[in-house]
């Protein structure tokens, strides 16, 4: 006997990456933010040259002598460096797919929720930005967006998968409904995405926040004429 409903999911799955186009987009997307992160972390040096970074091997021990090192050639700290790049890529490559997805793909109740994620992701985006170059909003922003995706995505992520066994699963006899199983792999591959992205931003500002907290130096001030 056969199987229609693992039949349609097996195809559905299959059909994500030729209609989404997602090869294309992620090597666009990739490509992009390498290119973008390159730029922005060159640019945001100069905020970063003399900052003293607390080491983190005693940073929980109040009674214990404390070590600081200035940043390494006015570089922002790696882990910082790190999380910008991946919340770079993160927005690149998940706002154009999640947006193809909603525009191809029935937009039922299982996909409403990638609307206020692409927001998230579009200010993890721009908390990029601000981390590269220590910015004054740069480590309450990124937090924001951290925290915030955490909460919704975690969420998300639990909704899809009952959506996944109670709907997806027991589809069967030809039995259509508006839901698509599409749309779910895209929101658990997402809400997945956006979990690790916010745990490398957290764990950066747990271990760095405090060099955000300067102000970038202010410019000298041109003699007069």
């Amino acid at each position: 006997m056969s199987n229609p409903a693992g039949t349609r999911f097996d195809e559905s799955l299959a059909s994500v990456a030729r209609e989404l186009h997602v090869g294309e987009v992620a090597l666009t997307a990739v490509a992009a933010a390498l290119l973008l992160y390159l730029w922005l972390e060159r640019r945001g040096r100069p905020n970063w040259h003399g900052v003293a970074l607390l080491s983190s091997a005693n940073a929980g021990h109040p009674y214990r002598s404390r070590t600081f090192a200035v940043a390494p050639a006015g570089k922002a700290p790696r882990l910082v460096r790190g999380a910008a790049l991946a919340s770079l890529v993160f927005g690149l490559l998940f706002v154009p797919l999640v947006a193809l997805a909603v525009v191809r793909y029935p937009f039922d109740g299982i996909s409403i929720p990638l609307l206020p994620g692409m927001a998230l992701a579009l200010l993890n985006w721009a908390s990029a930005w601000l981390l590269l170059a220590r910015a004054r909003l740069a480590g309450s922003a990124a937090r924001s967006g951290a925290v915030g995706s955490l909460i919704a995505n975690v969420g998300l992520l639990a909704i899809a998968g009952v959506h996944f066994v109670e709907v997806e699963m027991q589809r069967r006899d030809g039995i259509e409904h508006a839901c698509s199983s599409s749309v779910t792999f895209v929101v658990m591959v997402f809400a997945v995405a956006s979990v690790a992205q916010a745990l490398v931003v957290l764990a950066a500002l747990r271990a760095h926040g405090g060099a955000l907290l300067f102000t970038p130096p202010p410019s000298p001030l041109r003699p007069s004429a």
